[in-house]
């Protein structure tokens, strides 16, 4: 009866020689000996698993319950078959084998066989040499001796078979290595739910797969699962061997649309109310708010990215910022749609630092540095809320300001220089410092967030909470409603929703007409004329609103799933921009809207008061001896500038501040 081992060595024939057959077919012949001719430059041959499956299922079959075996038996059959018998280790690497695990199912069944899992990864530490062939010298009679290695961990000889000695020298320089690099990779995140915590899995990647993944890669990886004891903590410790890395279209796209889908989207777009559907549709559990359910599901579907010919990318991901008094829902908009987008992530400003929104350098267990992606790079063509943006500490807020623009994250700390893609869409929200907004402040006074910031948003709204006896009603009625059923009513099923975006980002590239340059044009034109024909005027909108204004269009002609942008989507985007313009641009000292209001820097009307008042001091200075006294000073203000106590206090501070004015004892101010 044959023994175990004599079974096994039948089978590793009968592979090898499956192998042999299964390369020398028509489809792998010439790629086979192009890669040889090409070795060790070229050190890979990619197989097709259902090649492979079509040929010898058996052995497609016995590659999953014992994948090293079967790679080792490919490797020989190519040796034997080369005919420049170059004694070639090639890597043979397998793609779309059909045993995809989620990372959460993976289970000790699975340790020994070989899987492919999807996710996002996370971190990659420093590449560092492997040995595989260990050339040892014995002490005693100089014997060398050559070990192959298959662990990290060194295998000496048992005994010297010259001498019977039992002491070694490693050999370093006569030693041959390998590259290898660990990886971490999470699992994507639209398959959380709930608080789910994502699960990780360390990743070793080995010869030319090394440095082929940086943070926020999404990609499918083929490997053996396998586990390893800690000798600190006495626990087995689960990895997966890198065989295989496919890229993954980083996008709304990930979810499979069937043509059954697609002929009840197309059917869908059709329907002359679907902006009302879809706006309807959005956040359906909270009552009104239109206009920021409207600028919400523009963001989810978006504009068109462009890569020009100088390589300058202008971004197709429009940003929006909710500020508004508390309890009226910001939150859960932020939830609904960080639910709602593939992709999409959910965090506070409060819990957030500035490297868990764009990326940390962390220590890996050798002691060297590596790259950990943050939530910024991780909602890479996905989209990415900030609750509570003005929580943030200000050099942790620093962290978003090329993301928001460039869509790129820069890291140059601790030896590490790369830059990670960030190509998402922000959807923030901030609460005023003092409780309730006030309209007569600008929205840098109530809100800490500086003005490069604010600027980089493309629309921003204000929320108040103003009682209303039939708003107030209707609110009443659709809360204690959904208390009563438990349900909402969606005029798009959610799922669907998802669907017809994704469908939309795909395969809808809106391009401008003629008719919508022309009245984008005559609206950007006519907003600015005022400021250059009165010197006094403040101005208007900058180029930062006319490309914004063209991202709104393309993401209303994407709602119709339409390929041409049209005087409509012009118009509708338009509305909706002076809609947010009056909200947080209307300067109320001259009923014009000033950009510098609605990006957070000094309005027109208060530059011109800080201008005066130096001259009222100075003024007062020489009537009082020199020193002007800041009660006579506010007085003054107050008759001649029609300026509040708490706003010429504010002036005051600030001019203090830039150096223009100074107070040489309290109570009193001097011009510098």
């Amino acid at each position: 009866m044959p023994t175990s081992a004599e079974i096994a060595t039948d089978k590793t024939k009968t592979s090898v020689a499956k192998f042999e057959d299964f390369f020398s077919s028509d489809k792998y012949k010439d790629k086979i000996f192009e890669a040889l001719e090409k070795y060790p430059d070229e050190r890979s041959i990619v197989v097709d698993y259902t090649d492979l499956e079509m040929f010898y299922a058996d052995l497609a079959d016995l590659l999953i319950e014992k994948p090293e075996e079967v790679i080792k038996a490919a490797q020989k059959a190519i040796r034997n078959i080369d005919p420049l018998k170059k004694n070639a280790d090639l890597n043979i690497r397998f793609e779309k084998i059909r045993n995809n695990i989620q990372l959460k199912d993976l289970r000790s069944k699975y340790i020994g066989k070989f899987v492919a899992v999807d996710g996002i990864v996370r971190k990659t530490d420093e590449i560092r040499p492997r040995i595989i062939n260990a050339t040892f010298e014995c002490r005693s009679c100089m014997r060398l001796h050559e070990v192959k290695q298959q662990t990290s961990l060194i295998n000496e000889p048992a005994i010297c078979q010259e001498c019977g000695g039992r002491s070694f020298r490693l050999l370093q320089e006569e030693s041959e290595f390998m590259d290898i690099q660990y990886t971490k990779m999470q699992e994507p995140l639209e398959n959380l739910s709930g608080g789910e915590q994502p699960r990780q899995i360390s990743i070793i990647l080995e010869d030319d797969l090394v440095d082929s993944l940086v943070p926020g890669d999404v990609v499918r990886i083929t490997g053996s699962y396998k586990t390893v004891r800690d000798e600190k903590t006495k626990r087995f410790i689960t990895y997966i061997y890198g065989n295989y890395i496919e890229p993954l279209e980083q996008e709304f796209e990930e979810l499979n649309i069937t043509p059954e889908d697609e002929k009840e989207i197309r059917q869908l777009a059709k329907d002359p109310e679907i902006y009302n559907k879809i706006i309807n549709s959005t956040a359906p559990s909270i009552q009104g708010y239109r206009e920021v359910k409207e600028a919400i599901a523009l963001q989810l579907f978006g504009g068109s990215a462009k890569e020009l010919e100088d390589k300058t990318r202008i971004r197709g991901d429009i940003h929006i910022l909710i500020v508004g008094d508390p309890g009226i829902g910001k939150s859960q908009m932020l939830k609904f749609v960080s639910k709602l987008a593939p992709r999409g992530i959910y965090t506070s400003g409060k819990g957030t630092s500035g490297v868990g929104l764009t990326a940390a350098a962390v220590r890996d267990e050798f002691g060297g540095w590596s790259l950990e992606a943050g939530a910024l790079v991780l909602g890479d063509r996905g989209n990415v809320c900030v609750d509570e943006l003005d929580k943030m500490r200000a050099e942790d807020r620093s962290a978003i300001h090329e993301a928001l623009e460039q869509q790129t994250i820069s890291i140059a700390k601790a030896g590490i220089m790369a830059t990670l893609n960030s190509r998402c869409s922000v959807l923030a929200a901030a609460n005023p410092k003092y409780g309730r907004f006030d309209q007569y402040k600008s929205i840098a006074e109530q809100i800490e967030l500086p003005s490069t910031i604010l600027s980089r948003f493309d629309l921003t709204f204000v929320v108040e909470d103003k009682p209303n006896i039939e708003n107030d009603k209707k609110l009443a009625s659709h809360i204690l409603k959904i208390h009563k059923d438990h349900s909402i009513h969606f005029e798009i099923e959610a799922e669907l929703l998802r669907k017809y975006i994704a469908y939309a980002r795909r395969d809808i590239h809106p391009k401008l007409t003629d008719e919508a340059i022309s009245v984008l044009q005559e609206f950007y034109v006519g907003m600015r004329k005022g400021g250059a024909e009165d010197e006094d005027s403040p101005v208007p909108i900058t180029a930062r609103q006319l490309e914004a204004l063209v991202r709104l269009s393309e993401a209303h002609a994407r709602i119709r799933l339409s390929e041409l942008v049209t005087y409509d989507d012009a118009t509708r985007a338009i509305n909706l921009q002076q809609k947010c313009l009056k909200q947080v641009g209307l300067d109320p000292e001259t009923g014009k809207i000033d950009i510098d209001k609605v990006e957070g820097r000094t309005p027109k009307s208060d530059r011109e008061k800080m201008r005066l008042i130096p001259q009222v001091i100075k003024e007062l200075q020489d009537e009082y001896g020199d020193q002007a006294p800041k009660s006579i000073i506010l007085t003054e203000l107050k008759e001649r500038l029609n300026m509040d106590e708490e706003k010429a206090e504010s002036m005051l501070d600030q001019l203090r501040r830039a150096g223009v004015i100074y107070a040489p004892k309290q109570g009193y101010y001097k011009v510098v």
